[in-house]
């Protein structure tokens, strides 16, 4: 039986460490309610879609006070994002669960790898700078395509989209590592409203549960933000990847043992 304790705390981990990483909660709280929880893949997106909202705004609002966000690149990826929201929450019901769990556990290994062994040495050795919106960061034509994808992913399986604005302005964009995490959270903030409403409509959302969900977000988001600053901007890429494959193999499992 569901207890909201036990979600309050499985929701505050995956809240700080999603904040710390720029990837909205999500990506570690949907395999612990598959896992441990019990919830059907729907349910599961839709229901920690409660939490990323209430993370991601609170983290996003902790990074633009400490002026780490890219606020034209970051709206630029919630236009492309806010239709792809509505097609991701429409398309999980025709997932399987097995589908759904090995699906995206592929996604995420095969971020984690390619962050790791092809990003790490180029992010690592961009320079900080005083005020990012000095910096031209990426072109509006892919931040809004990287933003349908992120609305897709966000809403399918309810992990924020992270997975993909993260590794998309590490590829396209000469974001420092900092204010790649803040601009994500940012830009999932504006999205992912749009998903949980959708899913919402689509009765997805456990709402008995949903309380423990977002009070466990709102806590765990601004502390995430500050415990980033103390993390070095490779340190920073290692945490992301090692949490992506935490996930991926959390899934796995599920369907071999």
């Amino acid at each position: 039986m569901t207890t909201s304790i036990e979600l309050f705390f499985a929701g505050l981990i995956s809240s700080i460490l999603g904040s710390m990483v720029g990837l909205g909660g999500g990506f570690l709280l949907v395999p612990l309610l598959r896992l441990f929880f019990g919830f059907a893949p729907a349910e599961a997106a839709g229901t920690a879609l409660a939490l990323v909202v209430a993370n991601s705004g609170a983290g996003a609002f902790t990074y633009y006070l400490q002026r780490r966000v890219h606020v034209k690149i970051g709206l630029l990826i919630a236009l492309g994002g806010f239709p792809g929201s509505i097609i991701g929450a429409v398309l999980v019901k025709f997932l399987s669960p097995q589908a759904f769990d090995w699906i995206l556990a592929a996604l995420l290994i095969s971020i984690a790898i390619d962050t790791v062994w092809r990003r790490s040495k180029s992010v690592a050795e961009r320079a900080d700078h005083a005020d990012v919106q000095t910096i031209d960061g990426m072109s509006p034509v892919a931040a809004i395509v990287a933003g349908l994808a992120v609305g897709l992913v966000s809403s399918l399986f309810g992990i924020g989209g992270g997975v993909i604005v993260v590794p998309t302005l590490l590829y396209f964009s000469t974001l420092p590592a900092h204010a790649i995490s803040a601009t994500s959270h940012f830009a999932i903030a504006l999205t992912s409203p749009v998903g949980l409403i959708t899913h919402a409509l689509q009765h997805d959302i456990r709402i008995g549960d949903v309380l423990a969900l977002v009070l466990s977000g709102l806590i765990g988001g601004p502390i995430g933000a500050r415990l980033s600053l103390k993390l070095k901007a490779k340190q920073l890429l290692y945490f992301v990847a090692t949490a992506l494959v935490i996930m991926a193999f959390s899934l796995v499992i599920r369907h071999i043992t």
